[in-house]
């Protein structure tokens, strides 16, 4: 299982490891790798780091992809990665050209397998300006797990405002800065490649759970066969952004347990939204001008981020990745909520028409 997909940097202004913009002799170059590749018609182009972030980083996660920004000869680029006994890593090349107009394309390289954990690895773009390479070291997370009873009856916690949306940058970021539900994650069982999980909205404010929003439950087979990283998904997670209720549908999740159990890292998060649930929140704070969804649409497609296929058929939504998503180890303790403001710890249930047990709720009798 590699990542939910490769990563993709919107921005190039993130900590550079080189920056070249050399003209190399026509001919051909010998690499440290042994093999020696022609050297495409030289040019003026600059190439930036993306991924590792800087030269020499220690902490890189050992599913991520090697990726570089060029501003010119992508097409023709290639990415060479080799481990610290200099024996070749075999995966695949490919442009990703989803990125505004104004920005350099990026060259990524996604190995075969995931890299090996505490590992020495050089990376060399071979490109029309040059073969710059950078060097790093992959982290401890990934790891095998000290034993399966560390996860077991563990809950643990995610800070959405401290994750990074990939795609697509501008109004998509300004939605994790208006959340009003993080996440919790509570592992019941662990059998073979299988973990049992319950997933719930937790209160940004206080970190409790937010039993107005229902829990989701997961015994998935197969969802913890490269453990210790485990996927989850297809599924539609509901969450409030604003005051206002959201979906995030056909969503996919992955991150990667420490050996120990306190943490998970690595974590991303991929799915759509509907561009017609958005527009409330982003006009009420000012983000939008109107609760078009058609105008948000528009927004988005000038930063070359097109609204897609909604389930119904309507062009209206907008897949979003969110990465660097982290779980810490809590005390809390979830419990099953299964229905959107119909819950006796939920104040909005009083007001829910459609909750018809609401009169039972103590929290109502007042």
């Amino acid at each position: 299982m590699r990542s939910i997909t490769a990563i993709f940097c919107m921005t190039i202004g993130c900590n550079t490891g080189f920056q070249t913009g050399a003209t190399p002799e026509a001919g051909s170059e010998d690499r440290s790798d042994g093999s020696s590749d022609p050297i495409v018609e030289p040019c003026e182009a600059i190439a930036t780091t993306v991924s590792p972030a800087s030269a020499g980083q220690t902490n890189f996660f050992y599913r991520d992809d090697i990726v570089f920004s060029v501003t010119e000869g992508a097409d023709t680029a290639t990415i060479h990665l080799i481990d610290g006994l200099g024996e070749v890593v075999e995966g695949t090349t490919w442009i990703d050209d989803r990125v505004a107009d104004d920005r350099p394309l990026l060259v990524v390289f996604t190995p075969e397998s995931p890299l090996a954990v505490s590992s020495d690895y050089t990376a060399t773009l071979d490109y029309c300006a040059g073969a710059p390479s950078v060097s790093f070291r992959t982290s401890s997370l990934g790891a095998p797990l000290d034993t399966q009873d560390v996860l077991l009856d563990q809950t643990f916690t995610v800070d959405l405002s401290e994750a990074k949306v990939e795609q697509p940058d501008g109004a998509a970021q300004v939605l994790l800065s208006l959340l009003d539900n993080d996440l919790a994650l509570q592992v019941n069982g662990l059998e073979g490649d299988t973990l049992d999980i319950t997933v719930a909205a937790t209160r940004a404010t206080d970190g409790e759970q937010d039993n107005c929003t229902p829990t989701l439950d997961f015994h998935m087979p197969g969802n913890f066969a490269e453990a210790p990283a485990f996927m989850l998904g297809p599924l539609d997670i509901p969450f409030n952004v604003a005051g206002y209720t959201m979906v995030l549908y056909d969503s996919y999740a992955s991150a990667t347990f420490a050996a120990d159990g306190s943490f998970f890292a690595g974590g991303r998060m991929a799915g759509s939204l509907d561009a017609r649930d958005m527009v409330d929140a982003l006009a009420g704070h000012g983000v939008l001008s109107s609760e078009d969804p058609d105008a948000l649409c528009s927004l988005l497609s000038e930063q070359n981020m097109a609204c897609g296929a909604c389930r119904d058929g309507e062009e209206y939504c907008l897949y979003i990745e969110i990465s660097d998503v982290m779980g810490s180890q809590s005390s809390l303790d979830l419990r099953a909520v299964d229905d959107i403001d119909c819950d006796e710890d939920c104040a909005a249930s009083c007001d829910n028409s459609e909750c018809e047990i609401a009169d039972e709720f103590p929290i109502c009798e007042a």
